[in-house]
């Protein structure tokens, strides 16, 4: 046998006995799967309990929106535009180096944001919506150049909002998070670094992690279907970020309900700066509790969006 092979051998052996020390390989089906991502592909699989789990609150006659059939998820899977993974995005969630990464970027976008030309263009912002940011500012409470700040790192003014289908980043969350780690962690070992798993402590954290994913994912897909429904709307027409943030206020489907009709086109569109303004205050008064003291400012805007991946 070629000494590469051999050594191929041997690493995925040490990972799987690493991944699986207490016989998981048999009592899970999924777990047999590839970690190859060119192979994933959205499908209807209830081996997944979180899948289960989906199509109960799917098919639930409580709830906000229309009632989801199990039928009508299954022909939404059939489409073929509903079973691409985006698996480099999955990725960045599903590495043990996840919170590292995305702190590391978080730090990156500060730089990047307070560059001049940003602040600038958020000067400008400020002149070109005065008369709509004093609206929203009369109406929430909320300071305009707080809306401003928010609008700012959230999409960059608009310049990032994500082209991605949202209902297959979610779906792919729910399927797909331990092949992609197991992914990860074979680049990681090929790579001559160690395991972090094998530290029981971190393996904790990161079940722990994993769940608080998938749960959110469900909520946002209850709230993707079952809104799209009630409004006659294709949910796999919806597009955002790689976590599944909508528009330039960068909303997951379950905050859409503090989406305002800034502009009372009898529409809310969050690609529309009417909309995002008046939506961005509305949520820093009602969910982030905001007030204009320096503590109501910054618990509001923390509210927003802090980073709990």
């Amino acid at each position: 046998m070629p000494y590469n092979t051999l050594f191929n051998l041997r690493l995925m052996l040490i990972s799987l006995i690493v991944l699986y020390p207490y016989g998981q390989l048999t009592a899970n089906p999924v777990n047999q799967a590839t970690s190859d991502p060119s192979t994933w592909i959205i499908t209807f699989d209830t081996r997944h309990s979180p899948i289960r789990d989906l199509i109960e609150q799917l098919e639930s006659y409580q709830g906000e929106g229309s009632r989801v059939t199990k039928a009508e998820f299954k022909r939404l899977l059939d489409r073929p535009e509903a079973k691409q993974v985006y698996a480099k995005k999955l990725l960045k969630y599903a590495t043990p180096a996840s919170i590292k990464l995305q702190n590391k970027a978080h730090r990156d976008y500060s730089h990047v944001f307070m560059q001049e030309k940003r602040l600038r263009a958020g000067v400008e912002f400020l002149r070109k919506y005065d008369k709509l940011l004093k609206q929203a500012q009369k109406h929430y409470g909320v300071a305009r150049q707080d809306i401003v700040s928010i609008l700012m790192w959230e999409s960059g003014l608009g310049e990032f909002t994500g082209n991605l289908r949202i209902f297959n980043i979610f779906m792919a969350q729910l399927l797909f998070l331990e092949r992609a780690r197991q992914h990860a962690i074979e680049q990681m070992l090929a790579n001559g670094k160690m395991n972090p798993l094998t530290s029981s402590e971190i393996a904790a954290r990161e079940k722990k992690r994993f769940n608080k994913i998938k749960k959110r994912a469900i909520r946002s897909l209850v709230a993707l279907l079952r809104q799209s429904k009630a409004k006659g709307i294709d949910p796999l027409t919806i597009k955002g970020s790689w976590g599944g943030a909508i528009g330039y206020v960068q909303f997951m489907p379950y905050r859409m309900n503090y989406a305002v009709d800034g502009d009372r086109d009898g529409t809310i569109n969050l690609h529309s700066w009417a909309d995002a303004i008046f939506s961005v205050a509305n949520y820093l008064k009602k969910f982030g509790n905001y007030d204009r003291s320096d503590k109501g400012r910054k618990e509001g805007i923390f509210s927003y969006n802090h980073n709990d991946s």
